[in-house]
């Protein structure tokens, strides 16, 4: 080869090198670019989503909060429920002692069978 056509391939090639160089360049700061739009972009999208996030978990305390308040008055109220029917009878024993005592020994009776059935048709 001639000294020519080895100084042009070498130009080639440097020119060749030089575009390559200069396309990764172009290449990086695109994606640099790219990365940055997608910051911006996720930004803002958590700019937009906090309030949002923020409403929701406010309303979530807010209904737990009633739940709880709903729970705490139906508690009371069958604990005044249960209060009356103990003091109904309480004033039925006191007023008929004979009956209520027939009839907590009939109760009694019937449980007793229930546990005997029960226990017999474990046993088999």
């Amino acid at each position: 080869m001639s000294e020519t056509s080895l100084s042009n391939t070498s130009a080639t090639t440097s020119e060749h090198f030089n575009r390559a160089a200069a396309a990764l360049k172009a290449a990086e700061r695109d994606a640099h670019a790219a990365i940055d739009s997608a910051v911006d972009g996720l930004a803002s999208v958590y700019g937009d989503a906090r309030p949002l996030l923020a409403r929701v978990g406010q309303r979530t305390r807010d209904r737990a909060s009633d739940g709880y308040d709903a729970a705490r008055e139906r508690a009371a109220a069958l604990r005044d429920r249960s209060q009356q029917a103990v003091e109904s009878a309480r004033g039925y024993v006191k007023d008929e002692p004979i009956k209520s005592l027939l009839i907590a020994a009939a109760v009694g009776a019937a449980v007793i069978a229930l546990v005997e059935v029960v226990r017999v048709r474990r046993n088999r």
